[in-house]
């Protein structure tokens, strides 16, 4: 019985041996899963974010103990280098004063990066941006006023519009027929590269 449970865990670490991915080793296809991000977050010095203090100062998107400028998570290396894109923010505070009086983009206290309110419809907002050659990600969500109400809201996107559908307590909403008050808003952000 002990030479079986010798022999049983002499196998289990042989097998965790070769398993074993090595810091700065990218994973293997089936393996863990790896960020894919748009190269161009590098150093300032190469037209990235580490101007600001951007992704690379923690070792690139979502990265827990990466060494910095090494990408992904736990530093593996980006796919296609630096250079090969640049990165846009899209974003703004998307709000209509009462049902009907037309969905905008505020200003004064919030920003508006890049995108505009072409029209309202029964079933969407749709917002213009300009044309970009990739879509990383956009995102919209409720304030704190339209959350308890029960309001969601979903962006479909393509390389140069984003459609925004409202939803309450699960069901369609009528962006026209929908306004929580003058203060009201929903929220879009989202990522795209440059042309």
């Amino acid at each position: 019985m002990r030479r079986l449970r010798v022999a049983a865990a002499v196998a289990a670490v042989a097998v965790l041996a070769t398993a074993a991915v090595t810091p700065g080793t990218p994973p293997q296809p089936g393996g863990p899963a790896a960020e894919r991000p748009v190269a161009g977050d590098g150093p300032a010095a190469a037209g990235g974010f580490g101007a600001f203090g951007g992704f690379d100062d923690f070792g690139g998107y979502g990265a827990v103990g990466g060494p910095a400028g090494q990408g992904g998570p736990g530093g593996f290396p980006r796919p296609g280098g630096f250079g090969t894109g640049r990165l846009r923010t899209l974003a703004g505070v998307l709000r209509q004063d009462r049902p009907g009086s037309g969905w905008y983009l505020v200003g004064g206290a919030h920003l508006a990066l890049d995108l505009e309110v072409e029209y309202a419809d029964h079933q969407q907002i749709v917002l213009r941006f300009p044309t970009a050659r990739r879509v990383v990600s956009v995102l919209c969500g409720p304030d704190e006023t339209y959350a308890p109400l029960g309001y969601s809201c979903g962006a479909s996107v393509s390389l140069d519009e984003v459609r925004v559908r409202l939803g309450r307590n699960g069901r369609p909403a009528d962006p026209t027929a929908t306004a929580a008050g003058r203060y009201a808003n929903f929220w879009l952000l989202g990522l795209v590269e440059q042309r």
